[in-house]
């Protein structure tokens, strides 16, 4: 953050209650200032990836007790599977060691994660007094396909697509079924979004 994490810090906005997006030119004092805080960090790795600006150190952070949310920023497409495991996957090349996240944890932070950076601490689990926010996801496509039970959490997060999403239930209302919105067509109201932009 360099500047801007100085600026945070005079302001006294770091804290449980902040989360900082990108985050991926930290200096030492930097992540000092976020671990001693408990200051939450988002990483958008594909906008990071897209535009160049460097790989966030996920492992450090969490490691320090930094709490790791994913979100998306791009123009170019919104794949969350990507963006979990982006952190890993670049983080590989950065480091040239694999294994520096599990699943479990990406897949934490792309859900839990995401929750807590909003305040929200009733989301991103299966669980009584939750928000019911569910995803079903179809094992029989071409990226999952024989897919093991005891390592399906792997083959999801490493492998699976928006295509292969079947179901999303958020706060207990049906929003996609069958792989289809139920209450617009996307590509129309996209469509038209790009379209209107245009014209501009």
């Amino acid at each position: 953050m360099h500047d801007a994490g100085e600026r945070a810090r005079d302001a006294g906005v770091l804290g449980a209650r902040t989360t900082a997006v990108h985050a991926t030119h930290l200096t030492d004092e930097d992540l000092a200032d976020l671990d001693r805080t408990a200051t939450g960090v988002c990483f958008c790795p594909t906008t990071e990836r897209d535009l160049g600006d460097g790989i966030g150190d996920a492992r450090r952070l969490l490691d320090g007790g930094c709490s790791l949310a994913l979100g998306s920023d791009s123009q170019a497409f919104i794949d969350p599977f990507e963006e979990a495991r982006a952190v890993e996957l670049d983080q590989r090349l950065a480091s040239g060691r694999r294994g520096l996240h599990s699943a479990a944890e990406l897949l934490g932070a792309a859900c839990g994660g995401g929750h807590a950076s909003i305040g929200w601490d009733d989301g991103g689990r299966i669980e009584a007094g939750m928000r019911a926010d569910l995803v079903t996801i179809a094992l029989d496509g071409p990226r999952l396909a024989g897919t093991a039970t005891a390592t399906a959490l792997e083959s999801i997060v490493f492998a699976a697509a928006p295509a292969d999403v079947r179901r999303v239930i958020a706060g207990g209302r049906e929003i996609v079924r069958d792989g289809a919105h139920v209450a617009i067509d996307a590509g129309a109201e996209l469509a038209a979004a790009i379209a209107a932009l245009e014209d501009r």
